[in-house]
């Protein structure tokens, strides 16, 4: 098993699933519960469950976060349902978790990217 601290939360045969586990980006990091959730056709959506995302004084938003609250973890087109959750979005969540701590101790996001609300980011988005 890749990932032994997850475990199957929901299946719904050919239609969705979801898993729930815990992901410590490096030996002095926190540990996040993070739920994983796959419904087909979409890319799979990732929230943190605990401990609550905290938005760092002076800032307004966490960075890198949809707009329905779910990780930012890659451009539309870059993930692929025939691709691996264990071998792409855990290692996304992971970094994401680890630029995340760095945004926290520095200000600055260093985990590149784009912004949600940036139309490269996805073509189905309405902006306001």
């Amino acid at each position: 098993m890749v990932w032994p601290n997850f475990g199957l939360l929901a299946w719904k045969r050919q239609v969705e699933a979801a898993w729930i586990g815990s992901l410590q980006p490096t030996p002095m990091s926190d540990s996040y519960s993070v739920r994983v959730r796959l419904l087909v056709g979409m890319n799979p959506e990732v929230r943190v469950i605990a401990p609550e995302l905290r938005i760092r004084n002076g800032f307004q938003s966490l960075p890198h976060i949809n707009p329905d609250g779910s990780l930012c973890l890659n451009l539309l087109g870059e993930w692929q349902p025939w691709m691996f959750l264990a071998n792409t979005t855990l290692p996304w969540t992971s970094s994401w978790l680890y630029f995340y701590e760095v945004w926290q101790a520095t200000g600055a996001w260093v985990g590149g990217g784009t912004h949600p609300d940036k139309p490269e980011h996805c073509s189905e988005c309405v902006f306001v």
